[in-house]
């Protein structure tokens, strides 16, 4: 009986924290967005995801909708408005290439596909010309009427190619008629590195700079008319 009571006492002290907190009378946490809770009413636009760790964040799960706190995915709705954009899915993955994002993204649609990706491209030498085609690929797999491309964060022992990159990235996107955003601008120093506090590595941006990551790409997805529709035919698959 002891420990019955116990339990129940257990019980109803979780669940009046719990009442505490949804009350405001207790600490409040900003959630990790999941994937594929689209609200019923209101106005809001879809968005499905293709990326590495930079978009994972730690997360194993991406494609059943988790991602990891330090995900720009976290930041892309501002929290003083009500909310615009509703993340649907996609793939991502820590040491993803274009490649891998290519095979392992499944068929789907949603109003703009974010296609982050490219930093284990350079480090594993892939050519432009080959990451096109992938980027390609990814863009036919998931029906969306904007792709949005956006640009790779620094990598401080990298940092002349991952310029020339993102030019290619710029290129790239005005031939597809896709939408280019200079998302990673926010995070870079004037000799191309990360800026002081916003990576704990070099190479990926830490919670502080997703979050200057994932402003400038909802702002670029909000602030795109849905009259400006992208073109997203893309090459043939590789063989």
């Amino acid at each position: 009986m002891g420990t019955h009571k116990s339990r129940l006492t257990l019980v109803a002290t979780t669940l009046f924290a719990g009442m505490l907190i949804q009350g405001g009378m207790g600490p409040t946490v900003q959630p990790i967005p999941q994937a594929f809770s689209v609200p019923a009413g209101g106005e809001h636009s879809t968005f499905k995801v293709a990326g590495d760790s930079i978009t994972a964040a730690g997360s194993n799960t991406v494609a059943a909708g988790h991602v990891g706190e330090a995900s720009w995915v976290n930041f892309v709705n501002d929290p003083e408005t009500p909310t615009e954009l509703i993340w649907t899915g996609g793939w991502a993955l820590g040491g993803a290439q274009s490649g891998d994002m290519a095979s392992a993204l499944r068929n789907g649609s949603a109003d703009s596909l974010v296609i982050l990706a490219g930093t284990n491209d350079l480090a594993h030498g892939n050519g432009q010309e080959r990451i096109a085609k992938n980027l390609a690929r990814i863009a036919n797999i998931v029906k969306a009427p904007v792709v949005l491309i956006s640009s790779v964060p620094p990598r401080d022992d990298a940092a002349e190619a991952t310029v020339a990159y993102n030019e290619f990235l710029v290129q790239l996107a005005g031939e597809r008629g896709w939408r280019f955003v200079d998302a990673a601008a926010g995070l870079r120093s004037d000799a191309n590195t990360f800026l002081p506090g916003l990576s704990d590595d070099g190479i990926h941006p830490n919670a502080a700079g997703a979050q200057i990551l994932g402003n400038a790409i909802g702002q670029a997805l909000t602030a795109t008319p849905m009259s400006e529709l992208a073109d997203n035919t893309g090459l043939e698959p590789l063989s």
